[in-house]
């Protein structure tokens, strides 16, 4: 019976020397400019997640990562990122993309989201 408790003692030991605590990345940097369809000129104060954007449309969400507790050799989660673009009298949008393995990124990842066009509501009249 010692030898039992002495094994399965082994086992636990072996398995938590391979697993550790990971950074995952739950969202890139990502940064970008919000401009008009229509004239072509860049939007100020256009939400953009949780920041706003500035004179020159140009907005910059900070990366987000959190701590996973996993063993080696398991693979990094999908990364799925759908980030919400509004402003009053605009068409609302969104920011999406996915990565198979992008919640392995390394810290400091980045992502351009480069130049997003909006367009304005056009109210129907009957």
């Amino acid at each position: 019976m010692k030898f039992f408790f002495k094994l399965v003692f082994l086992i636990l030991v072996s398995f938590s020397l391979q697993s550790c605590l990971v950074s995952r990345c739950k969202r890139p940097q990502i940064t970008g400019y919000i401009y008009d369809a229509e004239t072509k000129q860049p939007i100020e104060n256009c939400k953009v997640g949780e920041t706003l954007t500035q004179s020159n449309g140009s907005f910059s969400l900070k990366e987000k990562r959190y701590h996973q507790f996993t063993f080696l050799g398991f693979e990094a989660p999908t990364l799925s990122v759908n980030e919400p673009i509004q402003k009053e009298g605009y068409e609302p949008q969104n920011i999406q993309f996915m990565q198979p393995f992008g919640g392995g990124m390394k810290k400091g990842a980045f992502h351009s989201a480069d130049t997003i066009y909006i367009k304005k509501n056009i109210l129907k009249t009957n």
